[in-house]
This record gives C-alpha cells, sequence and structure tokens, in this order.
C-alpha cells in the first residue's frame, strides 16, 4: 500500500471528490462519445480548470447552447423516430444530455441532489453499453471507489483513513455477496429488449446462399462466431461439423435452397442413432436466422425450428448473443425418406455447362452400379486431378465451373470441392447436395470450450446413398496446399494464439457462471451440488477460505496505524523495543522513553541520536527533509545495531 503514503497529506474538498467520482464513472463511456461530445467535454474542462469561480448566467447559456450544438452534430443523421428506437441510440442520447445538465450544474460550483446523483447513472448507463469481463472488473473497481469517496467526504477529505473504512467495509460484504448471488432467486432478463429495436453487430453467417465467383464467403478472420461449451471433453476436429444451410440448386455461379413452395417438412421422427453429445453455444450476432448445431442434431432448440434436413432456424434474424442447448449425435450419416420432389433436386444438372466433368462421370457411372463403389471412385476420381487447397484460387469460368476448376485451374478451397463434387456425384446418378457451415478445429479448444471462428466457415457435401445422407469431406481429396494458405493456416498456431485461447476459455467461465448466470444454471448447480456431496463440501471450504482472507484483509486494514510522519519514521524502532520487552508507558513521552531503555543499554548509542533527532523536529519545529532523512538513518543505524 505504497501509494497510500503520497495521500498521507492529502484532504480533498467536496468538489475535488465530486469531480474525481466523475473522471471515474465517465472513463468508459468516453468509448462511446462522438467527436462533438468529446469536444464539448474537453472544454468543460479546461473551463473547470481555469475557472476557479461561479459561472455567471451568460457562460451558463453558452455551455448549454454548446451542449446542444454537440448533441445535434454527434447525432446528426440519427435523429429519427426508426433510429431512436434503438435501445443504444436512445441511451446514448441520455448520456449526452446527462453531460450537459452535468457541465451546467458544476460549473456553479454549487453541489446539489442531483450532481450528487448523476455519478451513480452514469454508472448505471455505461452497464448497458459494455457486457464484457473487463466491464465487470471496471465495475466493481467504480463500486469501491465510489464507496471510498463517499466515506472520503464524510471523513473530511481524508483519504487514507476512508480507503481503510471502505476496504473493511468492502471485505466484510464480499462473502455475503458471493452467497447472495449464488443463491438468491435468478429473474430472467435474457430476452428483453424494453421494446427497442437490435443492433447492427454482425459476424459472418450463412444465409441459403453460396457464390463461387468473387462472391464467394471467404473470411480468413480470427472473430469468434461460436463459443461453445461441451459437459464433456471436446470432440475430435474430423466431428466438429457445424450444420448451418443446406443448397441444392445449381444456378450456375451460385446455389441456393430449394425453392419455397418445395419447402420440406419439420424434423423427421426417425432417430439418428450414434454417440450423444450435449453443448451450449453462444452465436454472436450474424443478422441471419440460421443457428448452427452440430451434425447430426437430435433436439430442437427452443424458439426454433428443425427441418427434415436438420437445419435449425428462428424467425427473426440474430441480432444479439444467442444462447442455447443443444444435443447432437456425432455421425456423419442419417435416414432419410426423400421425397420426389427433394430427389428431382438432388438429382438435377445442366448435361451442357460441364461436357469434361460430365464425361468423366459417365465412365464412372458405367463401371459401377452401387451408390457406395461410384461415390468412392469419386473420391479416388478427385484424389488424382492434383488439386490444390488454396484461399486466394484464381477466378473460374463461371460458366461451366466443374470444368474449369478440375481440369484447368485446379485450385479453391471449400465452396470449388464442394460444388464440383455434387456436380459430379449427380452426373454419376447419386442424389447430392451442399452443406455449408463451421468446420471448427479442435486446435481452437481449451478444456471443454471451443472457439469457432469466421475463418472456420466451410462447405462440404452429403451424398444420398442407402436412404441415408452420407457426409464428404471434399476438401480432403486435395493433394497439396498452397504456400500462401499455409502461412495464413500457420497463423493461428502461434504462441500468442494459445495464450489468446485461454484466455478466452477464463472469460467464457466467468461470462457463462457471472454474467449470464441465469434461473436455469442456479437449478444445474443446485441440482449437481445435490448429486454430489464433494462439490458441496469443496464449495463450502472455498466459502471459508474466502471468508478467512476477507477476514485477514479486514484485520490488516483495522490495525492501529501511525498518524503523523514522524510516528511513522519511528515505528519500526518502536516495534523492535516492544519486542525486547520495553512498552511504552501511558502519559510516557518519547524522550523519557527512549531515557529509560538507554539506562539499560547505555551501548545503544544510535537511540540516542534518534532521541536528539526527535526532539529537533518536535519541539525545535526542524521539519526540514535534511533532519527527517538523519531521523531514518539513525532509525536505521538503531535497528542493525
Amino acid at each position: 500500500m505504497l501509494f497510500l503514503k503520497h495521500l498521507q497529506d492529502t484532504k480533498l474538498t467536496p468538489l475535488a471528490l465530486l469531480d474525481t467520482a466523475y473522471i471515474i464513472v465517465l472513463l468508459p463511456l468516453m468509448l462511446i462519445l462522438k467527436v462533438p461530445m468529446l469536444i464539448f467535454s474537453f472544454m468543460v474542462l479546461v473551463l473547470l480548470f481555469f475557472k476557479k469561480t461561479p459561472a455567471d448566467k451568460y457562460l451558463i447559456l453558452f455551455i448549454f447552447l454548446m451542449g446542444l450544438l454537440a448533441l445535434y452534430l454527434s447525432l446528426y443523421g440519427l435523429f429519427s423516430f426508426r433510429g431512436l428506437s434503438r435501445l443504444k441510440l436512445f441511451l446514448e442520447l441520455l448520456v449526452y444530455i446527462l453531460i450537459i445538465v452535468v457541465s451546467m450544474q458544476r460549473l456553479t460550483r454549487e453541489i446539489n441532489f442531483y450532481l450528487l446523483l448523476s455519478p451513480v447513472l452514469f454508472l448505471a448507463l455505461s452497464l448497458f453499453f459494455f457486457h464484457s469481463l473487463m466491464m465487470l472488473m471496471y465495475v466493481i473497481f467504480e463500486i469501491f471507489f465510489l464507496l471510498w469517496l463517499i466515506l472520503a467526504h464524510r471523513m473530511e477529505g481524508n483519504m487514507i483513513e476512508s480507503f481503510r473504512a471502505s476496504m473493511v467495509m468492502f471485505m466484510y460484504s464480499l462473502p455475503w455477496v458471493v452467497v447472495l448471488f449464488i443463491f438468491f432467486p435468478r429473474i430472467s432478463f435474457e430476452h428483453a429488449d424494453y421494446g427497442f429495436k437490435g443492433e447492427n453487430i454482425q459476424r459472418m453467417g450463412h444465409d441459403g446462399t453460396m457464390f463461387l465467383d468473387s462472391k464467394a464467403l471467404l473470411v480468413p478472420s480470427d472473430r469468434i462466431v461460436m463459443e461453445v461449451g461441451f459437459d464433456t471433453e471436446v470432440p475430435t476436429s474430423d466431428k466438429l461439423y457445424f450444420r448451418g444451410s443446406i443448397l441444392y440448386v445449381d444456378k450456375k455461379d451460385y446455389w441456393e435452397p430449394l425453392p419455397a413452395y418445395m419447402k420440406r417438412e419439420n424434423k423427421t421422427d426417425d432417430p439418428v442413432v450414434g454417440e450423444t453429445i450435449e453443448y451450449k453455444v453462444t452465436l454472436y450476432p450474424t443478422q441471419k436466422r440460421w443457428i448452427y448445431l452440430l451434425d447430426m442434431p437430435v433436439r430442437i432448440v427452443n424458439n426454433s425450428d428443425m427441418d427434415k434436413d436438420l437445419i435449425s432456424t428462428v424467425k427473426k434474424p440474430i441480432k444479439t448473443p444467442m444462447h442455447y442447448t443443444a444435443r447432437s449425435v456425432l455421425t456423419p450419416t442419417f435416414y432419410d425418406n426423400l421425397d420426389q420432389d427433394t430427389l428431382d433436386a438432388s438429382i438435377s444438372f445442366d448435361i451442357k455447362r460441364n461436357p469434361k466433368t460430365y464425361q468423366e462421370a459417365q465412365k464412372i457411372k458405367n463401371l459401377y452400379k452401387e451408390p457406395d463403389k461410384k461415390a468412392s471412385a469419386l473420391v479416388k476420381f478427385f484424389q488424382n486431378q492434383s488439386l490444390t487447397y488454396s484461399l486466394k484460387p484464381k477466378a473460374l469460368d463461371i460458366n461451366n465451373t466443374a470444368d474449369s476448376f478440375l481440369f484447368d485451374k485446379r485450385l479453391g478451397y471449400c465452396v470449388h470441392f464442394a460444388s464440383s463434387f455434387v456436380t459430379m456425384a449427380r452426373m454419376c446418378g447419386i442424389p447430392s447436395r451442399i452443406v455449408t457451415g463451421y468446420k471448427a478445429d479442435q486446435a481452437n479448444s481449451f478444456n471443454n470450450y471451443l472457439a469457432v471462428k469466421e475463418r472456420d466457415a466451410h462447405a462440404w457435401a452429403e451424398l444420398y446413398i442407402g436412404q441415408h445422407w452420407v457426409r464428404f469431406e471434399t476438401t480432403s481429396t486435395a493433394s497439396a496446399i498452397d504456400k500462401d494458405t499455409l502461412e495464413i493456416l500457420g497463423a493461428n498456431n502461434t504462441f500468442f494464439n494459445r495464450v489468446n485461447l485461454q484466455l478466452m476459455y477464463i472469460k467464457y467461465q466467468v461470462e457463462t457462471w457471472i454474467l449470464y448466470y441465469s434461473h436455469i444454471r442456479q437449478l444445474q448447480l443446485i441440482q449437481y451440488a445435490k448429486e454430489n456431496p464433494r462439490f458441496v463440501l469443496l464449495f463450502v471450504f472455498s466459502l471459508l477460505t474466502l471468508v478467512l482472507i476477507t477476514f485477514s484483509i479486514t484485520l490488516y486494514f483495522r490495525r492501529p496505524r501511525c498518524t503523523h510522519k514522524v510516528l511513522c519514521i519511528l515505528e519500526p524502532l518502536l516495534k523492535k523495543l516492544k519486542k525486547e520487552g520495553y512498552i511504552r508507558q501511558k502519559d510516557e513521552t518519547m524522550h523519557q522513553y527512549f531515557l529509560r531503555y538507554m539506562k539499560e543499554h547505555p551501548e545503544k548509542s544510535a537511540l540516542k541520536e534518534v532521541d536528539n533527532c526527535y526532539e529537533l523536529i518536535s519541539y525545535g519545529g526542524d521539519t526540514s527533509s535534511a533532519t527527517m532523512k538523519q531521523l531514518k538513518r539513525m532509525v536505521k543505524k538503531s535497528l542493525s545495531s
């Protein structure tokens, strides 16, 4: 607590305490202020710094007009009913108005109720803009700091004593806060939007269309799209296929789903058999209706629909982080009783568009009768084409994309592999389609946590064999990866990325169990405690440890302390004498105390010099820095003698 020594002689006025509180609560809000309002705030700060007398009514009016101008310029173009219907914009307007009003009141140099209340309002408003681990820590700091300033005001500006008192109060309350947080009944505001619209924040998502030209979706970004927490360990990479949308119709330069009039019925009742896994997903805003589930989902997520292709959608585009629990069977196949319309769409192709591909497909078709053998031959054909996986491929001839990819360019990424594979499979007589979604990498996992990034966006093929849709990882047929792609993919395995992943895991756990600690999680925790007596013991032990730590910290800050600079210098020496059995008597002066000790220890000459310095300072009035330094030196000498 060395920094407290610098506050030893500091006593802040009520206005200075209030200004400090405003600085603390306004710091995060500075990040959302527009430039005109920042300039206005800076202008008010300059006025407060140089003008030490109350502002007259003309200056107050000037500040009011400048504030209105800053507000107008900051929100110019957004002053419409549609713009203000968004919660954050509305709150931003409130922040601006509050800043203007506080500035006007502060310039009068008079403290009223509204000026005292406003820091708390700023703190509350900032919670709407920032919802992260960092903000959680900062809010805890803000609450402590405001408590400190309130106590400092009550103690007439004594910063050290008020700090000690606030630490004691804070530590006393900590165990109670933890217990109440865990066990107090939760009220869910998960879907509360207060009548406002969502924001336009967007991560990459799928919209049921896959382009093959320059519009092809390729975002090698590390931005997180989903965070997934598994109940058990994270599955291997070959099982981390998150299903997005299904594409049936080849439109030459892009693929799209079945037409609306052919939309397949809802999820089949046929069970998917295999290894079942439970997991929780945090999906960040994609502005799309698709949600992502591991192949093959077996349970419909709450408030969503799942069709017969096991594709899940919600009714409205996802504009805020969405949290859902899911269950899937980790299998690459599932049974489907295909209707005639879907079968027709799954086998459709244009015979004239890719003649070379069609010619090779006919060879396979004539050579094998069984669909599975045709599929194996198809895979072997792709492997023999010397295809290179590249995130920077040359543009394909859009009039015959399969021919251009397989026989000319031979460079491409997932969309080109999947499109050509499905086209050729159909030419071989195998119903097939494209699945778009995310193929996560186990390397981006830590314990049971998995981060799914935009760069994990993927497309693969499904072939209808033996009344089952069977997944084919078409990019695995590539025989090489080009140098640039290797560098891009390799950048994901650096030491800093691993450290970042561990930090994200900590953040995810805190967000899961603190920021998003809902009624459901509370019930899950209580149920888990009922089934695991060891967990209860561990919890009680942790709580007792917390109480012990807070009690120790409380004792530390409640201990007597020197209140005078000279006594602080002498404190180590006084402790040493006390340990030797020499306790200063009541009404005994320091000089008498030292003399009593020196009478029995005449060899302690350094203590005589300490006594002389003390007398010089206390009674001679010499408080110069040189004398203080001399006293410190003598105290050190006495301690070592």
